[in-house]
């Protein structure tokens, strides 16, 4: 075989595709026809909108993508199949971050107000929200925890002052309150018992 062709077959070019005024919509590295390599993509603004690796035409590697210019979310994907921690953005803002295996959420979802703090833990089995799941005060103290079965409330839910104190006990059964809700006050006291 001749040698000039098979470096020939490796070879990796980029193609670039521009509105009709000139503006650059994507560029797209290619080996033989297909995407292999970078791939971007902006938005009717000139901004940056996806950054995606592929591998022969299969999406396999990272791939982040912007909202007006500002970080959205990046994940990675491996044989066109999104596996690895996916980080979302708010405004270019973390707000959340999972593991992903097989294309479905799997692990701890941790959710994040605007200024880095973590907000709120959930579990996910195969893209369901599945056991224990726990919101926080902005300080980091535990406001509520709660037990999820296929994607609805399923158990007891508790939650708590800021000082960590007892405020609210309640029971749920299929995402619907059960029995008797009780509330109590910052000493500890039973204040009210209402039937859910």
């Amino acid at each position: 075989m001749d040698n000039s062709i098979a470096e020939n077959q490796d070879l990796i070019e980029t193609e670039e595709i521009k509105d009709a005024d000139g503006k650059l919509l994507k560029s797209i590295s290619l080996r033989n026809g297909m995407p292999h390599g970078e791939t971007k993509i902006f938005d009717d603004k000139g901004n940056l909108a996806q950054e995606l690796m592929f591998e022969n035409g299969i999406l396999s590697g990272s791939a982040k993508f912007y909202l007006n210019g500002k970080p959205l979310m990046t994940t990675s994907f491996e044989n066109g199949v999104q596996n690895g921690e996916t980080v979302f953005f708010l405004n270019g803002i973390l707000s959340g971050s999972v593991e992903v295996k097989d294309g479905q959420f799997n692990g701890v979802f941790t959710s994040y107000d605007t200024a880095g703090n973590v907000i709120r833990e959930a579990n996910y089995v195969n893209g369901i929200q599945e056991g224990e799941c726990k919101t926080y005060y902005p300080d980091g103290s535990l406001l509520e925890v709660s037990v999820y079965k296929n994607n609805v409330v399923d158990g007891e839910v508790i939650k708590y002052f800021q000082d960590g104190a007892l405020m609210q006990t309640s029971n749920f059964q299929d995402g619907r309150p059960i029995g008797y809700i009780d509330t109590y006050d910052n000493d500890g006291n039973l204040i009210s018992s209402k039937e859910a």
